[in-house]
């Protein structure tokens, strides 16, 4: 009879094998406990609605269409991502601003440059811009140090406090990605360190200027603040074959001296997920667009960095690469370096030094600077005291209120640094502003 009523018993109940299997071996709750049952009938019924809904139409009308979605929402969102900030950055800055702009100077040298360096950087000087100095690795640590003394006993920049010496020295190579890497850093030195800046500018300590700051800032202040000054062209011909399917590598990145680049024996295709473009090394970019360079939140900055890393010649194509393929920023690219610069017949690998006999031309080129010079050639004494008013340290500005009697410094007591007054450079500057600002001019850029 009990082996009877055990086989009616499992009759009865065919999961009961299982539910004792389940309980005794999971660990999870025999199906005798109905608390499940509420939740899984609920989210059937839920099921069941949302499947109604969406079958009858009425789907759309739950969420709304995308433009009913309140603002603030959206907004919100959106300040955790910095591609947030960066769009905000462009909208404020997309009109000119009445105030006058702020620069950002990185010049950089080598062995024996110190010297070159403060002479520039004193024909260069405004206490509204921000100014980085670089030696490279090659220039011994004396040099080094007098450099950095003589910028930090010098009474205006240690009252304004705007112009460092890096720190860190790097070896530069100009073939390779060196130039590139110490670039950037300095970039981000400078947006660290200032957050009022406009435009950022390279110099080497071979350049010179030739026109007065309170010109450049005068002309610039008419300008939107979105432009980018970078000569650029689509890289082909020779250089196509020679540069981009060429592998290099930079003994710079890893040793202690320099040497000049190597050659690999390997060969690569070329993009085809982006155009190349070379030109100048020397450069005026916008601060919105070196944030995008430095962030790179999309990773196009880094994946061209990358390529450029064994690219013969990468500071003539790494953010003229960048530019030409950002929709955001193609469009405020202007092909100019702002340089005048004068080649031998045909061109070689670097231009000639310029002389006296180039100061004509320097003047009629209308540029705001001019490479490159020998150490202390008379050009530069001619620039000072025929185009830049300078006697003393400065070129004087408007920022300039000391007496100049017997001749005594102007510059030695400073004054309001918005206050501008523009001369004769202004003029000539404008006059090349405007034409590269042109559309049939504008027209040609990164094509």
């Amino acid at each position: 009879m009990r082996k009877l009523y055990r086989k009616l018993v499992s009759f009865r109940d065919p999961f009961a094998r299982v539910k004792r299997h389940v309980s005794s071996h999971s660990g999870f709750r025999a199906f005798s406990d109905r608390k499940w049952l509420f939740p899984f009938l609920a989210s059937l019924i839920m099921s069941i609605t949302l499947l109604i809904l969406l079958i009858s139409g009425q789907f759309d009308n739950f969420f709304g269409e995308e433009d009913q979605l309140p603002v603030d929402v959206v907004s919100e969102s959106n300040d955790y991502f910095v591609e947030s900030d960066f769009k905000q950055s462009m909208n404020s800055t997309a009109d000119v601003n009445p105030e006058p702009p702020r620069l950002a100077y990185l010049i950089s040298g080598t062995k024996g440059d110190s010297h070159r360096m403060m002479r520039t950087l004193q024909a260069v000087y405004h206490p509204r811009n921000q100014y980085v100095l670089h030696l490279d690795l090659e220039a011994p640590p004396r040099e080094r140090m007098e450099l950095a003394i003589s910028v930090k006993t010098d009474p205006t920049f240690r009252e304004m406090e705007n112009v460092r010496v890096m720190a860190q020295s790097n070896l530069v190579t100009y073939k390779g990605p060196t130039m590139i890497a110490c670039t950037l850093q300095a970039v981000s030195i400078l947006l660290r360190e200032s957050l009022h800046w406009d435009w950022f500018l390279n110099l080497s300590a071979s350049d010179y200027p030739l026109v007065t700051q309170d010109d450049l800032l005068y002309v610039f202040s008419n300008l939107s603040r979105n432009v980018n000054f970078i000569e650029n062209m689509q890289l082909t011909g020779w250089k196509l074959n020679q540069r981009a399917k060429s592998i290099i590598v930079d003994p710079a990145l890893y040793l202690s001296k320099k040497s000049d680049i190597a050659w690999t024996t390997q060969r690569r295709s070329l993009p085809n997920s982006f155009r190349l473009f070379t030109g100048s090394a020397w450069i005026m970019l916008t601060r919105s667009f070196l944030e995008y360079c430095i962030w790179g939140w999309d990773n196009f900055p880094r994946t061209i960095l990358m390529y450029y890393t064994n690219f013969v010649s990468s500071p003539e194509g790494y953010f003229h690469t960048v530019i030409c393929n950002s929709k955001e920023f193609i469009n405020t690219a202007i092909g100019h370096d702002l340089h005048y610069i004068a080649w031998d017949s045909p061109p070689k690998q670097h231009p000639r030094s310029l002389s006296l006999k180039d100061f004509d031309n320097m003047v009629k080129s209308k540029a705001p600077f001019a490479r490159k010079f020998h150490k202390n050639d008379p050009a530069l004494d001619k620039i000072d005291k025929e185009l830049l008013g300078r006697t003393h340290r400065f070129a004087p500005g408007g920022w300039c209120v000391g007496s100049s009697a017997n001749g005594n410094d102007q510059c030695s007591v400073q004054g309001d640094d918005s206050v501008l007054k523009p001369g004769p450079g202004s003029e000539r500057l404008q006059e090349l502003v405007q034409t590269l600002s042109s559309e049939e001019f504008r027209r040609k850029q990164c094509s």
